[in-house]
């Protein structure tokens, strides 16, 4: 008798299944993902920019794109340059003053970090 070792093979789809739901997890991390209700949770970097009419505007700078904020529905706490939040805001249509990203309002703000400062005092 001759002995047979049989192998068997995963089909193509198992093998890169792993692969793909990393990606597709991590890229629900990057940016900003859609709630039931048209939100979006925004997670990204808070920028102060000087118009140049010189007022000042406030921006959430994400992985996928740039949204404006309006200051008179952000605590203060989350309107500080170089602070990470994580924020949920729905899209709102209509001009801006500043024109520095999709406008958006605030829905709720999940968490904010604020930057440290190493500089000397």
């Amino acid at each position: 008798m001759s002995d047979v070792v049989r192998r068997h093979r995963l089909p193509a789809l198992a093998r890169w299944l792993p692969v793909t739901l990393l990606a597709l997890a991590a890229a629900a991390c990057a940016g900003e993902e859609k709630g039931p209700n048209g939100e979006l949770k925004l997670r990204g970097t808070v920028r102060r920019i000087e118009s140049a009419e010189g007022g000042t505007c406030w921006q959430v700078e994400t992985k996928r794109g740039k949204y404006e904020l309006q200051p008179a529905q952000a605590p203060q706490a989350l309107l500080v340059d170089g602070a990470t939040a994580v924020i949920l805001a729905k899209p709102r249509s209509g001009g801006s003053f500043c024109k520095v990203g999709d406008i958006v309002d605030i829905v709720k703000v999940d968490s904010i970090t604020t930057p440290t400062s190493t500089a000397a005092k």
